[in-house]
């Protein structure tokens, strides 16, 4: 009976991925939809952020914990592609547009260089049921 248990408990862990559960939008226009942009700020708080997207557009969308998320363009920056990771440094707890943001291969270790980020663009969630 202790191998079904571990057994089922293994299986629990693995169906919400493969069910799609956590599936992320693969667009901006599609993690946006139904939102308006608000006016751009210069800097957002990384204790806030709670995840980000980078999305093969070039953009990241910082989703911050009690929102409003934030929509970043860095100029120029055809290297940001979905299926690479980002680093910034800071000697604050804010990450600001100008900073340096370094793209990488997470699995190969391979740098493909860095990009200053531009305004971070507020969309305000939308609630349920309007």
């Amino acid at each position: 009976m202790r191998h079904l248990s571990a057994a089922a408990t293994a299986l629990l862990f693995l169906l919400p991925a493969s069910a799609g559960a956590f599936r992320q939008p693969q667009t901006v226009e599609q993690a946006l939809a139904g939102r308006t942009p608000g006016k751009p700020v210069s800097c957002i708080q990384l204790p806030r952020v709670g995840s980000t997207q980078i999305f093969d557009s070039g953009a990241i969308l910082y989703r911050m914990n009690g929102g409003p998320d934030y929509l970043n363009k860095p100029d120029g920056c055809d290297i940001l592609r979905s299926d690479r990771a980002t680093a910034t440094r800071t000697p604050s707890t804010s990450i600001c547009r100008g900073d340096l943001l370094r793209v990488f291969d997470p699995v190969a270790h391979f740098d493909y260089g860095a990009c200053p980020l531009g305004d971070f663009v507020p969309y305000p969630r939308v609630k349920k049921g309007q």
